[in-house]
């Protein structure tokens, strides 16, 4: 688009005005949502706290009853010192198995708490009463494994262990007396207060390990996009921000909290859709005012179009068929009074300068043919004084007979060339009319000139201005004729219409074997036959180009170029569109 245009210009106008506006509303529209997500962000963030530091509460108790009671049971020390079956053993086992199932009552968290003789390999659990017995058997064999593992036992920290798919905390607190207690916490009850938050699909908890891995989740099932959003999440830097933005099929916040007692970190999933769901007007205006502005830029743009834009297209348009020459353009009726002033002073204009040029062109007519009548008189005192010097030549050998023949051919010459009130003449005129110049110079040198025609019949009848071809030859003679080229001097025309011009150009060709054009004369004489204005030399080449113009308004070209192997050759091109118009007409 360029901007030089008038469209171009109030296209740009608007959008000067409308578009910061545009911006600036999108901003305050960002701006909104992102405090929007800063609030929410923040308001889930110490929910998550506050989970994870109820978490961390209830490990630490369970680790604080842990390291009491292997520290302070009696019975519990006594398990690797008796062999079993004996009466100290059996007080030892009942006494711990008594306060194993006591202290499930005031450590709920726990599925199952443990106490093992690792010299025996003895193991005594106190399952909750909502474990079932196939659950409780599988932990039992779990633990036997674990236990019987020296590489697994008595770690400083809670430790994540795999069970059927599902993963638990597990903590073993040595005695020092070949005996250990622990304690077994099942992750999917840790995660059951989130279930509540997460629930109907706004959002989605998960625990990860220390390898980055999900442990647990608040649904039942694993979600790729959690999977995926984990990996992102995994380079983020949460530091300084309440949350992070992850991109996946939809758009998340993500939130995270570490645990002080394992190496656990809790991780909230919130959809970003879901946030906003409260706030429906807020989030139609965000999306419909960049397409209420857009529909406006359009309806402001075909108001322009229709009222201001196509009123000076049609004048701008009216202005170039104008100076194409096309008078006949009007501009059409317009409602607005400015335009309307400016299409009646247009139209009243064009009207006078057609009328205007009527007059004009009448008048270059008339001149026209009054310069043609003065450009072909020229011809007559010019050829005269060659005719009498070739008398006066004849005469001086008194070859009566041959004055008497070439009083014939001046009689029907001049009869020819004065004939000024004739416009057009035929080719075959023409050459008559030049075999009757050549043979009035062949009389002055018999034995030195020879000529010949070669015109295609088809343009015989083909018209012309008179005296159009003669200075041609006329030039041949006085300019090219030399008597020592050891040859007689021959001149040829040819008349001949272009093939390979797809108007089909006439051409008239002027040949001889004399002695032709300097390196440059070609050229030059280009150059003076189709100036404007006559120069001081060459006057009969521009005359000849400039009366065919006249007579056929139209482009008429003169070509120079030197023969082979010598002589010169002049080529007079002429259009063939008005001599079809003429047949037309008839």
């Amino acid at each position: 688009m360029r901007f030089a245009t008038l469209r171009a210009r109030l296209i740009l106008g608007f959008s000067i005005v409308t578009i910061p506006l545009v911006i600036l509303l999108l901003s305050n529209n960002l701006y909104a949502t992102k405090v929007v997500h800063s609030q929410v962000a923040q308001s889930n963030q110490n929910l998550l706290t506050m989970y994870m530091n109820d978490m961390d509460k209830v490990l630490e108790e369970i680790e604080n009853y842990l390291y009491k009671a292997s520290e302070q049971d009696q019975s519990l020390q006594s398990l690797g010192l008796y062999a079993p079956g004996t009466w100290e053993a059996y007080l030892a086992q009942t006494q711990t198995a008594s306060d194993l199932f006591l202290n499930t009552n005031y450590y709920d968290a726990a599925d199952v708490l443990f106490a093992y003789s690792s010299s025996y390999d003895n193991l005594l659990t106190a399952p909750q009463q909502s474990v079932s017995y196939e659950r409780k058997q599988r932990i039992q064999e779990k633990l036997r494994t674990l236990l019987r593992g020296a590489g697994a036992r008595y770690d400083a920290r809670w430790n994540v262990v795999e069970l059927d798919g599902s993963h638990a905390l597990l903590r073993i607190v040595d005695t020092g007396e070949q005996s250990c207690i622990g304690a077994w916490v099942d992750l999917d009850k840790l995660m059951m207060p989130l279930r509540l938050l997460t629930r109907d699909g706004r959002g989605e908890a998960l625990l990860l390990g220390k390898d980055g891995q999900p442990i647990s989740q608040s649904s039942p099932s694993q979600s790729s996009d959690s999977l995926q959003a984990i990996r992102q999440a995994e380079g983020t830097d949460p530091r300084g921000a309440a949350y992070n933005i992850v991109k996946l099929d939809k758009r998340y916040l993500l939130m995270e909290k570490p645990s002080r007692t394992a190496d656990l970190k809790l991780l909230l999933l919130l959809p970003e859709r879901t946030l906003l769901e409260g706030l429906p007007y807020f989030r139609i205006l965000t999306y419909w005012v960049p397409l209420i502005a857009a529909a406006m830029l359009i309806l402001y743009l075909v108001f322009l179009q229709r009222s201001i834009v196509r009123p000076i297209h049609q004048l701008v348009k009216g202005m170039r068929r104008i100076r194409s020459g096309d008078l006949r353009a009007r501009l059409e009726d317009n409602k607005l009074v400015e335009f309307i002033a400016i299409n009646e002073t247009f139209n009243g204009m064009v009207q006078q300068i057609e009328h205007l040029k009527i007059d004009i062109y009448e008048e270059q007519i008339r001149t026209q043919k009054a310069e043609l009548k003065a450009l072909q008189a020229q011809i007559h005192p010019h050829f005269f004084m060659n005719s009498l010097n070739i008398v006066y030549h004849l005469a001086q050998v008194r070859s009566y007979e041959i004055i008497q023949s070439l009083a014939l051919h001046l009689v029907r010459y001049f009869r020819y060339a004065t004939r000024t009130q004739v416009a057009a003449i035929t080719v075959k005129e023409e050459m008559s009319h030049i075999h009757d110049y050549l043979s009035i110079q062949k009389y002055r040198f018999p034995e030195a000139l020879t000529f010949e025609f070669q015109v295609d019949p088809a343009l015989e009848t083909f018209e012309l201005p008179p005296l159009a071809v003669q200075p041609l030859v006329e030039n041949a003679m006085v300019h090219g004729f030399s008597f020592k080229i050891g040859e007689p001097y021959r001149i040829r025309v040819r008349v001949y219409a272009e093939q390979d011009q797809p108007d089909g150009t006439v051409c008239i060709e002027v040949s001889d074997n004399g002695r032709g054009f300097a390196e440059l004369q070609p050229a030059e004489l280009e150059e003076t036959a189709h100036a404007l204005e006559p120069g001081d030399g060459h006057v009969g080449l521009w005359n000849v180009v400039r009366r065919c113009r006249l007579f056929y308004k139209n482009q008429v070209k003169m070509r120079f170029a030197n023969g082979t192997p010598r002589g010169a050759i002049v080529t007079l091109h002429l259009p063939r569109s008005k001599q079809e118009a003429k047949g037309e007409s008839r």
